[in-house]
């Protein structure tokens, strides 16, 4: 799900200085309080996504929200009330290596993760993936091309060592 590639609204995030941050060309904004072990994991994790993406990565943004920010930007860019699990903004051409900005939901994502007997850390990977996905032309509008998209999405975290995390809820 993407809007258009206007600038987004500002967040309630701001950037946490760990010492380790994600590798280039992430940029990874969470909340005061967000676990430095999932900080640390996640940067690990989106460094061996790069590798396996079907498409290039120049920069991707992303913000990590709660309930209320997603809400304000999901009402704000899609005309639909309450929060959702993951918001893209590509600023690069089709084709171009991506430049993207994600807003992910982080509040969304420990409901998700409780549900699915999963980490909250591992729920957001997905989230990120799938956003980035959409900027490698990927979708799930449809049964057919959300099956293909969550196909994708599997082969990529295997890859990396992570389990699949959006078909678990559907084997179970």
């Amino acid at each position: 799900m993407h809007a258009d590639s206007s600038a987004s609204e500002g967040s309630q995030t701001e950037p946490v200085s760990t010492g380790d941050e994600p590798p280039e060309p992430f940029l990874l904004q969470t909340p005061a309080g967000f676990v430095p072990a999932d900080q640390q994991w996640l940067s690990n994790h989106l460094g061996q996504l790069l590798e396996h993406l079907p498409c290039e990565v120049e920069q991707v943004n992303i913000r990590l929200l709660d309930d209320a920010g997603m809400s304000g930007l999901h009402r704000r860019w899609k005309g639909i009330p309450g929060p959702t699990d993951v918001l893209s903004w590509f600023h690069s051409p089709r084709g171009a290596p991506i430049e993207a900005d994600l807003a992910i939901g982080l509040d969304v994502a420990a409901r998700e993760a409780s549900q699915r007997g999963h980490s909250v850390r591992q729920e957001l990977l997905l989230y990120i993936l799938h956003g980035i996905l959409h900027g490698c032309g990927f979708d799930d509008l449809d049964p057919e091309a959300a099956e293909q998209m969550h196909g994708e999405e599997d082969r990529i975290l295997a890859l990396i060592g992570v389990e699949a995390t959006y078909k678990r809820e559907a084997s179970e």
